[in-house]
């Protein structure tokens, strides 16, 4: 259960993290960096991919099937990678 919050928490901090400098952006003239963008961008992604991992530690304890969060993380993984390079 204190897990749930915990994840609960990290899903909406990378939502929150998108959707407040896309408000900002569109209420306003001011623009962001190309560096800014792609560091926020980043920042949620790998909070999903930690929020998704905790979910693969609760379902191999549960005996469930995870491979569908596993490859959710694989391919965030790909897109941080190909968005460093």
């Amino acid at each position: 259960m204190k897990m749930d919050k915990f994840k609960l928490f990290l899903y909406l901090s990378a939502v929150l993290l998108i959707v407040i400098p896309t408000i900002i952006v569109f209420m306003s003239d001011v623009t962001f960096t190309a560096a800014f963008s792609s560091t926020v961008i980043i920042t949620s992604i790998v909070l999903v991919i930690l929020g998704k991992l905790i979910t693969v530690f609760q379902k191999r304890k549960e005996n469930k099937s995870f491979a569908i969060d596993i490859g959710a993380i694989v391919g965030l993984s790909i897109v941080i990678t190909l968005k460093l390079i």
